[in-house]
């Protein structure tokens, strides 16, 4: 483990409260991816040439073709009659429904053949053209964009790219034709060939480590769900895949590798995916809170959960435009209710509602990055375009910690409660009906080995006069006493027992001769005897032992346990013995 990390558990354990330490480590995390990305974007900004994550914005005319049936040739006479206006990449175009966006682009100039890659960092948009000058003068056009297969892309990526080769003294611009289902704002960028090979490798690299990351969460879930009996686990498997997937179509790998040839799918998965991941978080944060509030919150959840695959399948056979408008509202809600929940939670539940509000918290941070670009507050930048994938990468591990605390909670109170019907609560020895089983299982032996094992039956001789002098109180520290007094000379794999009556019993196992069991009978004596912490000055406990050692003479469990009984009963009655072997 890591020093810092070891040493976060140590200041946790030291404190008692991991919350503080635990939403210090996600606000380090999101401040540091957002640092690293305000450093990209201005490095990006400069005069540099084209590196790193986002690639270097180009400089370009756009007009908007509000009908979207004008061709080139149209749209370079408007180009030509000074309608178009520069374009910024943080400016919010008008496209959706028919409208086109055009873009007369203006490529760096070159001295010789300089391969190149235009790309527009933006997955899901509907379509895009390119229009190059051709050496005959005529223009070759290049399609991408989700309606045709990702694997008839002349580029196949994560989002619209070509690549292209620009000529020394190359006079004519290139035009770029967008469509898009709703307005958006268009980033395009210019790479050299080989800088876009390295960032297609970072991505793909960042990505694929996502995607495993995934994989090894469903199989915990998976495992964890079969052993600890845990049906929340599948709540959380199905929520991570489905999120996961979302993400990955959002970011373009999914349609890249995952349906390649299915341009339909393609399109509407970036909307059906996100909503029902959001509808199975409702299902997985009731069942985190099912049972421990009031009805009304999970009839909410599942009300949500429901509103949600009703937009899913509104996605999936109605279309996008009908539902993208409810869509938002729905998402800000949902987000209320996560972050209401996991507020309750961690105030009622702690140790596991910290790491829920610590993951629903992640998601939002990273979602208030796009959420501000949209409303113009903020440049584009990395934050910005994958800030949310960010939140939910850093979600799926904080809600796999909730769910490995909360399942080992629940598997220690399992194991308390079933500790409670072998063992005595007051003492910690096992209780009457597992001495009965023992006791019976050591005559059986006896049939084979006649000279194994022994039975002491130990009563505290005063335990009333101390409860007369001291109390109640003062009389169960006395039993407790005796219990552990009796613990300590016992070896390992013998039993200490209370019977129902209030006396323990020992169950020695193995070949013990007479003198080892006589010895072990004082040594008890004498600990009984001895001051103790537990106890009142003063206060001493005498012990009565009796002692049946192999071979038992008495035919049955109960028959021991008669004869055991008139022996530390008669000695309790006669105060100057202590111990003693009945026949």
């Amino acid at each position: 483990m890591p020093l810092c990390l070891r040493r976060w558990c140590l200041s946790c354990r030291a404190t008692g409260r991991p919350g503080r330490a635990l939403f210090a480590f996600v606000a380090f995390v999101l401040a540091a991816c957002w640092l690293s990305a305000s450093s990209l974007t201005l490095a990006q900004s400069g005069s540099a040439p084209a590196s790193g994550w986002l690639g270097r914005q180009g400089d370009a005319l756009v007009l908007v073709d509000t009908a979207g049936q004008q061709t080139l040739a149209q749209v370079q006479q408007r180009f030509a009659g000074g309608e178009a206006t520069p374009a910024r990449a943080d400016r919010i175009m008008p496209s959706g429904g028919t409208a086109a966006l055009w873009y007369q682009l203006a490529l760096p100039a070159v001295s010789e053949p300089t391969p190149l890659v235009l790309a527009l960092p933006h997955p899901g948009m509907n379509r895009v053209d390119l229009y190059r000058p051709a050496a005959d003068g005529s223009w070759h056009a290049l399609r991408s964009g989700d309606s045709i297969p990702v694997s008839q892309w002349p580029l196949p990526y994560l989002h619209p790219a070509f690549e292209l080769v620009q000529q020394p003294g190359e006079a004519r611009p290139s035009y770029l034709r967008v469509q898009h289902s709703h307005p958006i704002s268009v980033r395009w960028t210019v790479w050299s060939a080989r800088d876009f090979q390295a960032s297609s490798k970072r991505w793909h690299f960042l990505l694929g480590a996502y995607a495993g990351l995934v994989a090894l969460v469903l199989v915990i879930c998976a495992v964890n769900a079969y052993f600890w009996r845990d049906s929340i686990h599948f709540y959380y498997a199905a929520y991570v895949a489905v999120i996961a997937l979302g993400q990955l179509s959002l970011t373009g790998l999914a349609g890249e590798y995952f349906w390649p040839d299915n341009p339909w799918w393609n399109d509407v998965a970036s909307n059906v995916l996100p909503v029902t991941g959001a509808a199975l978080g409702h299902l997985f944060m009731r069942a985190l809170v099912v049972g421990r509030g009031a009805l009304w919150v999970t009839r909410l959840m599942l009300t949500m959960a429901g509103v949600g695959a009703m937009l899913a399948l509104g996605f999936l056979f109605v279309g996008r435009n009908p539902f993208f408008a409810i869509s938002g509202p729905y998402y800000l809600a949902s987000f209320v209710i996560y972050l209401g929940v996991a507020l309750w939670y961690a105030w009622r539940i702690p140790r596991v509602g910290l790491w829920v509000l610590a993951g629903v918290l992640a998601v939002l941070a990273g979602a208030v990055f796009p959420v501000l670009r949209n409303m113009q507050l903020v440049p584009v930048s990395f934050m910005t375009q994958y800030g949310a994938q960010l939140g939910v990468a850093l979600e799926i591990p904080l809600l796999l910690i909730a769910l490995y605390v909360r399942t080992r909670e629940r598997r220690d109170n399992r194991a308390r409660i079933g500790a409670m019907a072998r063992i005595d609560p007051l003492t910690g020895a096992v209780n009457h009906r597992v001495m009965l089983e023992r006791l019976h299982q050591l005559l059986v032996h006896q049939l084979r080995e006649p000279a194994s094992g022994a039975a002491l039956r130990v009563r505290i001789g005063n335990l009333q006069a101390i409860r007369d002098e001291y109390g109640l109180q003062v009389a169960q520290m006395a039993l407790v006493h005796a219990g552990a007094c009796i613990t300590q000379v016992a070896r390992e794999g013998d039993t200490v027992a209370r019977h129902r009556d209030g006396d323990f019993v020992l169950i020695l196992k193995g070949r013990v001769t007479r003198d080892q069991i006589s010895e072990m009978g004082q040594r008890l004596i004498a600990r009984g005897l001895a001051p103790s912490e537990r106890l009142p000055p003063g206060a001493v406990l005498q012990l009565k032992v009796a002692i049946a050692a192999a071979p038992f003479q008495a035919a049955g469990v109960a028959l021991l346990l008669q004869a055991l009984d008139a022996a530390v009963t008669e000695m309790a009655a006669r105060p100057g013995k202590a111990l003693r072997f009945v026949a």
